[in-house]
Order: C-alpha cells, then structure tokens, then sequence
C-alpha cells in the first residue's frame, strides 16, 4: 500500500513538471528563434532639445491618497497625440491578494489626469488565463511601430520569486485590452521573470523587454519579442552571469551597442548601481562593471538625452529611499553629476521612478509615501539651470 502510494505521488510529480516543462519546450525548441544579427535601434536621437524654450517645470500627483490603500510601480507610454497613459498597482499592501493594476490618462495640453481606473483585477486575471493567481504585481505600458500598447505585467504565487510575467494588448489607446496570456519563459513551473523598465524598440519590427527573475538567483535578462496577430513570439536571453542584480535598464549608444544598468542586490554594506554593454542588440553582454551611483537595493529609471547623454532618476543614497535626485552622464555612464534634488524627507519614501520623454517635455512618475504617484515635468531649460 505504502509503495503504490509513493508510485502516486511520483507520477503526479512528473506530471506537474511535464505541464509546465511542455511549453517551454514547444516554445524553445519547436519554434523558429529570431536572427539577433538582423535588428538594430530605431530610436536613437528622438527629439532634438528645444535650446530656445524657457525653463518648465510642473508637478502633480496622477491619483489621490486613500484610506487603507498602497500605491507602487508606475509605468509611462504616449498614447496618440498629446496624451499618455500611466499605469501602476494598488492595493491593502504590497503583495496583497486585493493589489489591482490601475490607468489612468494625462491631457499634454491642459495638464490635467482622468480619474484612475482599475485596468485588471486578480478576478480578471483568474478568469483570462485561466489558471490560479495569488496576487498581481509590477506592470510596464510599452508603445509599438504600428501605435498599439502592451501591458506586460506579473502575477504571484507567493512571493516575488514566484513572479511569471503575462501580456495584454490594446489597438485603441489603452481603452480597451485583449485577454491576458502568459509568457512561457522557464521550466521551473514558469517561475521566471519580472518587470520594472521601458523596453527598447529594434527594427524589423522587434523590442527588447528588460526582465529579471529572483527565483533562486537574482539575475536581469532580455526578452526579445515580436507582435502578430496571434499575439506575440519571443525569446530569453540572460544577460550577465555574475552578481545579484535587479531591474535592468536599457540604454542605446548606437544602432547595436546598449548599456545596460543593474540595481544592486548584494546585500548589506555600501553597493552602487552595476553597469553592462553589449555590442549585438542585446544578443550578449560584457561582465558588470561598478558605477559611482549609491544604490540602497532600490530600482531606478534613465532615459536617453537627445545630446547623447543620459539621465537618471535615483536614490541616491546607500540605506534608504528617502532622496530622490537626478543625474546626468555625458560618457555612457563612467561618470555622473548631481543635477537636481526633487525629494528628501528622512524617513519618507520615494522610489521605483519611471521617465519618458513626450513633446520636448520629460514625465517622470514615482512612488510618492507608498500612498501615491507622483507626476513631474520639466524640459531641458529647466535641467540647466544650476539650482539643486
């Protein structure tokens, strides 16, 4: 009796792993991979610095504080002309089987953001994709070449490193969605990959999705996918073998080389953000090197400048996310300069910032006290100016 009863509970084992080791072979081995040495950045320059316009800057909160409510991980994406969508989620707590994703829309023009709006529940999810969800987590808005918005974002099982990432797609601006559907991007029951960053668009009609995963390691990875009309193929691939690190973010040189930088997960003791290149869109990358930005285990956002440079939003501090500041590097990153400090409250938080720039403007969101998201715009006038 007792042997039949461990006969079971094998067979069952087995046929748990091969429901979800299926897939990802199907997926890895069965479908045809991407030529990485075809694709190259299409969005280098962007928009030229407007040298004449005067020195703007503006800030608001995109929704308002409620009682019993948490507020985390925002996201940013144009939407048609002089309109962007912002995404985040919300909930009782972090990682609370309530946490809902929620939009809502900024007017370029009149400066003013709708009411949010719950874009996905857990009760949504459930029902879309058809399997359990503990909890719903981090989630990124990403625009297309053909004005279409995916919504790549994470469900739970427990904690984070039982993060698998799932897709949606809108045609209309972010009105309406498709149903969700699941990314298959490991054999370990799917516990793969979460999000945090901007992708990167490549042609011929390719992106590069930065990922990362805590499942028994902490490593960044890049998904390269593509869109159809099925829905979307893709493919993984890690990007540094050493370290613990978080929440890459992608930065173009040229048409083939991209930095990228890491948020630090080593632990206790002074850590800086990471720092990495690859010289094939993505396909490989050099080993980690240490920038001179303090990083207190704590994500960030950079964005490209259209001089070449870049900007960042960080915590620039090593303990804490009380102090939010931007930098500036004008050498891809070896070195930096403090140009503004936006917040810095002992003992409050401000943290996960995300920056697009829009129209001349740059829009940076963040975690405002855990209670909101907070919305500020400035232009490069403003940049210059020498006040800190």
């Amino acid at each position: 009796m007792a042997k039949n009863s461990r006969m079971v509970k094998w067979f069952v084992a087995l046929a748990v792993i091969l429901l979800y080791f299926l897939p990802f072979y199907q997926k890895y081995f069965s479908d045809r991979q991407a030529d990485w040495n075809d694709l190259e950045v299409t969005a280098l320059t962007g928009e030229k610095t407007q040298g004449s316009a005067p020195s703007y800057f503006k800030e608001n909160f995109v929704n308002q504080a409620r009682p019993g409510m948490k507020c985390h991980v925002s996201s940013l994406a144009a939407v048609g002309e002089a309109r962007l969508i912002c995404t985040w989620y919300a909930g009782s707590r972090e990682g609370a089987s309530d946490v809902a994703i929620y939009k809502a829309f900024y007017d370029e023009n009149t400066g003013a953001w709708t009411k949010p709006e719950v874009l996905l529940d857990r009760q949504q999810c459930l029902a879309e994709l058809r399997r359990w969800v503990g909890k719903l987590g981090n989630a990124v808005v990403i625009n297309d070449h053909e004005g279409g918005l995916w919504l790549f974002y994470a469900t739970l099982l427990g904690g984070w490193s039982t993060a698998s990432l799932n897709y949606k797609g809108s045609r209309d601006g972010g009105q309406t969605w498709s149903d969700s559907r699941k990314l298959i991007l490991s054999p370990f029951f799917n516990l793969a990959a979460n999000v945090k960053n901007n992708g990167l668009p490549l042609s011929p009609g390719a992106y590069l999705l930065p990922v990362y995963q805590e499942f028994l390691r902490k490593f960044g990875q890049v998904v390269l996918w593509r869109p159809h009309e099925e829905g979307l193929s893709y493919q993984i691939r890690r990007m540094v073998g050493t370290g613990r690190t978080l929440q890459p973010v992608l930065i173009p040189q040229n048409k083939r080389r991209l930095l990228a930088f890491f948020r630090n997960a080593a632990g206790n003791g002074e850590n800086y953000i990471l720092r990495a290149e690859s010289q094939d869109a993505g396909q490989t990358w050099s080993a980690l090197t240490r920038t001179t930005l303090p990083n207190p285990n704590s994500g960030f956002a950079m964005i490209r400048l259209p001089s070449g440079g870049i900007l960042g939003a960080i915590n620039h501090a090593f303990q804490d996310r009380s102090d939010l500041t931007l930098v500036v590097s004008r050498d891809g990153g070896q070195n930096w300069q403090i140009l503004k400090v936006l917040e810095n409250s002992p003992g409050k938080e401000y943290s996960y910032p995300f920056l697009l720039r829009s129209r001349g403007k740059y829009h940076l969101t963040y975690t405002y006290e855990r209670d909101r998201i907070k919305h500020v715009v400035f232009n490069d006038a403003w940049l210059r100016q020498n006040n800190q």
